[in-house]
């Protein structure tokens, strides 16, 4: 039996209240964007696609290796954006500035650790972001200015730790996903 995989780092409380008020904000966008929930948030490092069960002992076994000297670190949460741009955005996220090497060498590992695995490859340049909705609908006439508003937003800066990493199962259903942890890794 085939489980949908990824591997994440948590956000902190203070991140997840960010969150909350942010999408607060974009109240204008409601009908027009599936927001995460900010329990369900989180910095995805490796997302392995389908893999069958039989082969997650050998995933958590090379991320278990990968892993073990990488120190733990911080990383700050701040700006906004949007992929893939602004005249037509499939995803408003939340940005990471200091920190964001970290990740992005953590994913380069894992990548390069279960390249032989069967797991899905990444082809494109990893970007540390948080997720905070996927937008169903946009008009760009009509909600420029909103999007203009979303990306000019400003908060203070959140601070989150990376101690550990977590293998999460995800089931997709059509009010969001769930996710649940299989494993976590600990970061020295």
């Amino acid at each position: 039996m085939n489980k949908r995989l990824f591997i994440a780092v948590d956000v902190s409380e203070q991140t997840r209240s960010l969150i909350r008020a942010i999408q607060s904000e974009l109240h204008f966008f409601k009908n027009n964007i599936r927001f995460i929930s900010p329990q369900n948030v989180h910095v995805t490092l490796k997302f392995l696609g389908d893999v069958s069960s039989d082969q997650i002992l050998p995933v958590i076994s090379k991320v278990e290796s990968c892993v073990s000297s990488f120190q733990n670190f911080n990383y700050i949460c701040e700006g906004t954006g949007v992929f893939p741009n602004i005249k037509k955005p499939r995803v408003l996220w939340l940005g990471i500035t200091e920190g964001s090497e970290n990740l992005r060498e953590l994913s380069w590992k894992l990548n390069d650790s279960l390249r032989k695995l069967p797991v899905q490859q990444e082809d494109k340049e990893y970007r540390s972001h948080i997720t905070l909705g996927r937008v169903k609908h946009y008009n760009y006439r009509e909600n420029n200015l909103n999007l203009s508003n979303f990306l000019a937003m400003k908060f203070e800066k959140t601070i989150n730790n990376v101690a550990e990493m977590v293998l999460y199962e995800s089931f997709l259903r059509p009010k969001g996903a769930i996710y649940k942890a299989i494993h976590k890794f600990k970061l020295k």
